[in-house]
């Protein structure tokens, strides 16, 4: 989640504001009451490093973390409008079926704050390995447009078609963080949709317009690494990924 923007809702949000974070098991979100996830309290955090702690207190607990599969369209154990904000952060475009969640988003939380990976992000080569582009576990191509949220299957063909690509990613760059994720605050509701994409050419076609207008970006790609001894073990690392290596 954005530290900026966690940073925010969590001084905005009332000391006695019920929050639900769904999928967070990774790094919850510190100011949530509850979590939902499908790791256990005792799993919480191991794949990657919780950067809000050191400001925002944790106020979950291990009696309210519910481990379950957010996905199998069963109602979630919480009752309409029970919570005064939900956060989802960088799960959606992991997820079988995000619109089940979006509507369980909005059934159980008055408000609430979304956040995924960018299609810039997504449409790169190189932001973890060189020969494909964005995450590999990645289903969907998220876009959010005002209120709106759009998932686009995220095909295969993406990593190998020339003009989808938005840039190639050095070892020792990234792109700017300004453009690596979005997010939607919303009260009451919003809307979420599949987009149906068919034909191939139909898909390449819009993948490479959305590719050539992002590529007119200021500062698309910045300096990744702080240190040398970092640029010189991700150099290492994307050579070995170049030569088939692991």
């Amino acid at each position: 989640m954005n530290r900026k923007n966690a940073i925010r809702i969590a001084a905005a949000l009332s000391e006695s504001a019920n929050v639900l974070d769904v999928g967070g098991g990774g790094a919850p979100f510190p100011r949530a009451t509850h979590v939902l996830d499908a790791i256990s309290f005792d799993d919480r955090g191991r794949c990657c490093a919780n950067l809000l702690e050191d400001v925002i207190p944790a106020r979950f607990t291990r009696d309210t973390w519910r481990q379950a599969d957010v996905c199998d369209r069963k109602p979630w154990p919480y009752a309409d409008k029970s919570f005064d904000y939900v956060t989802c952060s960088h799960l959606l475009e992991d997820i079988r079926d995000p619109i089940w969640v979006c509507s369980e988003l909005q059934r159980v939380a008055k408000a609430g704050y979304i956040e995924v990976p960018s299609r810039i992000l997504e449409q790169c080569l190189g932001v973890e390995n060189p020969t494909y582009a964005g995450y590999y576990h990645h289903r969907w191509l998220v876009t959010i447009s005002g209120s709106r949220v759009v998932f686009q299957h995220k095909p295969h063909n993406l990593h190998t078609l020339k003009s989808a690509i938005v840039a190639r990613i050095g070892a020792t760059e990234r792109i700017n963080p300004r453009y690596e994720s979005d997010s939607l605050e919303w009260r009451d509701s919003f809307d979420y949709v599949e987009e149906l994409v068919f034909d191939e050419s139909d898909m390449e076609r819009s993948l490479s317009e959305f590719a050539a207008r992002s590529r007119r970006l200021p500062a698309l790609v910045v300096n990744g690494e702080d240190t040398l001894a970092g640029k010189m073990r991700r150099s290492l690392y994307y050579a070995r990924l170049r030569r088939g290596g692991r």
